[in-house]
């Protein structure tokens, strides 16, 4: 396998590879219009990447035609590694002071109320100046936050983890599990699924890291965005099919909002008018599936 074959089976789709030993950003799968993938390779035929959007760890890769010294390769190797590590730990930290300096989100944040939603299931948010501030947990501590602005751009904490990492939507004596990928799709499922925990694990190739580390059990349904208009572009549907593959892992059910204009249950809301809450309800509940 070539490293640009392994950056594209792992979701990423550098235009040119270029082995010049720099750090370079690229678009992936899950959201061609950014750049959450990166890449270096090396001259000596070393190469690594991540998807920043839900990689924890670097992915390595080596040229197998070219001799290397394996222990001083070993070495070098590990010591990016701490490095790396490091680097995590201490993005980690500044994500948890920043978000300890954020205001309560007091009423409804012009992004959600463009979406359609309401205050519902917002009270674990936060403000930064203009931007609503969204945790990411693992196993209930924040590893990183998501800025979300007026407009809807979105961006992680640098350098922080989120694979793995959710946020929960409770509710007392929940009976359903939905597991979905962002912020306005859960508030969306929330809202209109009124027996509904919502799992929000913010992108789609998080779901399955964010399904294989909390196991939901009961009825569980992973709502997945249609992405018909990557489908039509490229042949494939990076959205359904990173959902399908969650589900798989324990055997939940999938459910995404069909013969809409966008591409996720909040675009399903603002679609479907006065019946939208109702629908929604319907198709999920419909899709759900026993999990042990």
């Amino acid at each position: 396998m070539t490293f640009e074959q392994a950056l594209q089976a792992s979701g990423l789709l550098p235009r040119a590879i270029v082995a010049d030993g720099k750090w370079r950003r690229c678009p992936t799968l899950d959201k061609p219009k950014k750049r959450n993938g990166a890449y270096v390779l090396h001259a000596d035929g070393r190469g690594y990447w991540r998807n920043w959007a839900t990689d924890s760890d670097i992915n390595s890769w080596a040229d197998k035609s070219v001799t290397h010294s394996s222990p001083v390769d070993l070495a070098a190797i590990e010591r990016r590694r701490q490095q790396e590590r490091a680097q995590r730990l201490r993005a980690i930290e500044g994500a948890r002071a920043h978000w300890a300096r954020c205001a309560p989100a007091h009423g409804l944040h012009p992004y959600l109320e463009r979406k359609g939603l309401s205050a519902v299931g917002t009270q674990a948010l936060r403000i930064w100046g203009d931007a609503l501030v969204v945790p990411v947990l693992w196993k209930g501590r924040i590893i990183s936050l998501q800025s979300i602005t007026p407009d809807g751009q979105k961006r992680f904490w640098p350098g922080a983890p989120v694979k793995g990492g959710a946020l929960v939507l409770d509710r007392p004596r929940a009976a359903l599990t939905a597991v979905c990928e962002g912020l306005a799709t859960g508030l969306a499922i929330f809202q209109s699924v009124r027996n509904a925990r919502v799992i929000v694990a913010f992108d789609a190739g998080n779901l399955s890291p964010v399904v294989d580390t909390m196991r939901p059990s009961g009825s569980v349904v992973i709502c997945a965005d249609d992405d018909h208009g990557t489908e039509a572009r490229r042949g494939f549907n990076p959205g359904r099919e990173k959902a399908t593959n969650a589900a798989e892992l324990i055997g939940a059910g999938v459910a995404w909002p069909e013969g809409i204009e966008g591409t996720d249950w909040a675009d399903a809301l603002a679609e479907w008018g006065v019946s939208a809450h109702r629908r929604i309800e319907r198709q999920i509940q419909a899709k759900a599936r026993y999990v042990t």
